[in-house]
């Protein structure tokens, strides 16, 4: 028998008893970014759904999640059935729908630590739409092109504006920088990313990076890869 709360071998997977039958869970695809951070906010103290949906937006969650009650509340249900949170009681206020509030069980809290490990630990491979258009690039006429990278830079820098005053208003209120950590990741990136998209604008702008795809007929190194006979 598999040891508690450990990968089985051969897996990227988690093997969580759960008082009544034993299974194996993909902690790498089936925990999504909403349900992680349902987890997570129950694991501080029980909720509602609508206290939940309200949390995150304080938080800013909805900067990295796609939040919406209908998806919420399937996710709630979601995570009610595999038994990694239960209801615990149900309020109602004036002639409001009765709410139900949940708890984080134990199998729930292992869970969260195991895909937070898995997360941070093992990098995923991801399909940006920007490098799509990289891929693909050429087909634009050269100006046209480093017009497009400086607009993209220009909305980069208006992204990382506002949330460096999120960010700061976050930080202004109380919370500590490990709680926000995830917004000066992503500032961190963005920067990067415009920084990066600056550069190739200009060299394009300059005539330093070379407007023609594929590879060059005469380069050395394809003709010793190939042989002489490559053309």
């Amino acid at each position: 028998m598999i040891p508690y709360g450990i990968l089985a071998p051969g897996y990227s997977i988690l093997y969580i008893p759960d008082g009544i039958y034993t299974r194996l869970i993909d902690v790498a695809t089936e925990i999504s970014p909403l349900a992680l951070s349902v987890l997570e906010l129950l694991d501080q103290r029980p909720m509602h759904p609508y206290e939940l949906a309200a949390t995150m937006r304080a938080r800013h969650y909805d900067e990295f999640i796609r939040l919406n009650f209908g998806s919420l509340y399937h996710t709630v249900e979601s995570l009610e059935r595999d038994g990694w949170i239960v209801p615990v009681e149900k309020e109602r206020e004036g002639r409001r729908p009765e709410r139900t509030i949940y708890r984080l069980t134990d199998g729930g809290s292992k869970v969260l630590r195991q895909v937070v490990s898995t997360i941070v630990a093992q990098p995923r491979r991801e399909y940006p739409h920007f490098a799509a258009g990289l891929m693909f690039m050429h087909h634009l006429k050269a100006e046209e092109a480093a017009r497009l990278l400086a607009e993209r830079a220009q909305a980069l820098h208006a992204t990382i504006t506002k949330l460096s005053q999120i960010l700061d208003e976050l930080l202004a209120t109380g919370y500590t920088r490990l709680t926000v950590i995830e917004l000066e990741h992503k500032i961190a990136m963005l920067e990067a990313e415009r920084n990066w998209t600056r550069k190739i604008a200009k060299e394009i702008t300059e005539g330093r990076l070379g407007w023609r795809a594929g590879i060059d007929a005469g380069d050395e190194r394809l003709r010793r890869r190939h042989g002489s006979g490559a053309h």
